[in-house]
């Protein structure tokens, strides 16, 4: 029952456009004890999910745009078989803290953009009718 509260909690997350992978990797390797590389498999099947429902929405929207979907795709295939050749080089527990290192560098860098963007709207602040 644990675990269908936790995965309907991050796939709300996910639904709201947050980074929620992140947070199924931490839970199914710190809470239920899983192998890093395990549990990344696993959030690479959730995202499958989720990625297509929200691929559905932004069409719906039509809020896509070709060029930044080829380049991404693009990247990904180049990336994806470099990563899973890095992965089962490396010990897991170097996984594990270079996957939180770069969790905690992301949402660094989210907060930043995030108050760099509140600051700029309390100079220029939109006067509603």
């Amino acid at each position: 029952m644990r675990d269908a509260i936790v995965a309907l909690v991050i796939a709300v997350l996910s639904g709201m456009g947050i980074g929620s992978g992140g947070f199924l990797v931490l839970y199914l390797t710190l809470a239920e004890g899983m192998v890093q590389l395990a549990a990344q498999g696993i959030n690479l099947l959730f995202f499958l999910f989720s990625g297509g429902a929200s691929l559905l929405v932004h069409m719906r929207k039509r809020r896509l745009f070709g060029n930044a979907i080829l380049a991404m795709s693009t990247m990904g295939m180049l990336g994806s078989p470099l990563g899973s050749l890095a992965a089962a080089a490396l010990p897991s527990e170097l996984l594990r803290k270079l996957f939180g290192g770069m969790l905690i560098l992301s949402g660094m860098l989210a907060l930043r953009k995030s108050l760099l963007r509140d600051k700029g709207n309390k100079k220029n602040p939109k006067i509603l009718p």
